[in-house]
């Protein structure tokens, strides 16, 4: 099976996973009142809303410039020139745009981008993106163990949405299954190990010639994160990035009247956005069907709210988003 088969199966993998889950999410709810209750919505806070959406990607594109400021020159003779937060900002929305189409190529678009149109070299810069997953990845594991201190009051709700799925799923699978699957995958790395270093290997020239390049020029975007003296910038900007998203989160909630109606907080907000973070990272295009299941379920089992408010919070906050990202990607 080649390349491009494999690719187009994940594709189309992708987006029966999201019709599956988007089927999940709608199913029992009346779309007509769904319909009604987006047309009755309060949105003179749609235009502040859009405001902090860019500003997020703003602080992103700003965070990625100071990663790629670390990057080593890659000639004495000819110095990098200086990358705008501008540029930055064009890629990673360029980035979010194909993610709906592909999901999970968006990094690699936006990397290509900014690769060419900067002349840096796409294994350094890839790294860099890599670094600024690992730092949404650290600020979400913060996030999701803040979950069950922040809602106490909450814990039938978060084990009805975790720990039961989780118990039901590990007990359908033995002892031996998890041993035969741990002695298998140490067995591959330790023949895939000893032929990398027999010296007249072919699969060794081929790790020297053509992956080995690749990775440590990987390595040197990686190691960006050590070498950038700005790190109360980074700090900073993730910081507020992540405020963005809250705002992101609670807003919406505003606009559907759903503050007053169920007695929602910032804080609520808060709980709402790290489980449909989730959502995103399952791999359906742009989160699309996960994104609408974990945040109806989040809204329903945790702070009590009817299922057809809980799905229209979910379309409009994705559908918005979506609408917002394919334009500005495309501008």
């Amino acid at each position: 099976m080649t390349t491009r088969v494999r690719t187009l199966l994940t594709q189309i993998g992708s987006f029966i996973l999201a019709g599956v889950l988007l089927y999940a999410a709608l199913r029992g709810v009346d779309l007509s009142e769904i319909g009604t209750a987006l047309k009755e919505s309060d949105y003179t806070w749609l235009i502040p809303l859009i405001g902090i959406v860019l500003l997020s990607h703003w602080l992103r594109a700003w965070r990625w410039r100071i990663l790629l400021e670390a990057l080593p020159e890659e000639t004495s003779e000819k110095p990098r020139r200086t990358i705008s937060t501008g540029a930055t900002f064009n890629s990673v929305m360029i980035g979010y745009m194909v993610n709906y189409a592909a999901p999970r190529l968006g990094e690699v678009a936006r990397t290509a981008n900014l690769a060419t149109r900067e002349k840096l070299q796409f294994s350094s810069v890839l790294g860099t993106v890599v670094v600024e997953r690992i730092l949404d990845m650290i600020v979400l594991l913060i996030a999701l163990v803040s979950i069950p201190i922040l809602f106490l009051d909450h814990l039938s709700g978060l084990n009805a949405l975790f720990i039961a799925p989780l118990v039901e799923r590990l007990g359908h699978i033995s002892v031996l299954t998890l041993l035969g699957l741990t002695t298998c995958t140490g067995a591959l790395v330790f023949v895939t190990y000893r032929h990398l270093v027999r010296r007249e290997s072919a699969l060794q020239r081929f790790w020297l010639n053509r992956i080995q390049p690749v990775m440590l020029s990987f390595r040197t975007g990686v190691f960006t994160l050590l070498r950038t003296r700005r790190r109360l910038a980074l700090t900073v900007s993730t910081c507020a990035m992540w405020f963005c998203y809250l705002l992101m989160a609670y807003l919406p909630l505003e606009i559907l009247g759903m503050v007053s109606r169920y007695d929602l907080s910032l804080l609520d907000a808060w709980g709402i956005m790290v489980m449909g973070s989730l959502g995103i990272v399952v791999p359906s295009p742009g989160g699309t069907g996960s994104y609408h299941y974990i945040t109806r379920e989040t809204l329903t089992l945790l702070f009590g709210v009817d299922p057809t408010p809980a799905t229209t919070y979910a379309i409009l906050t994705h559908g918005a988003q979506l609408i917002l990202y394919v334009a500005t990607g495309f501008i």
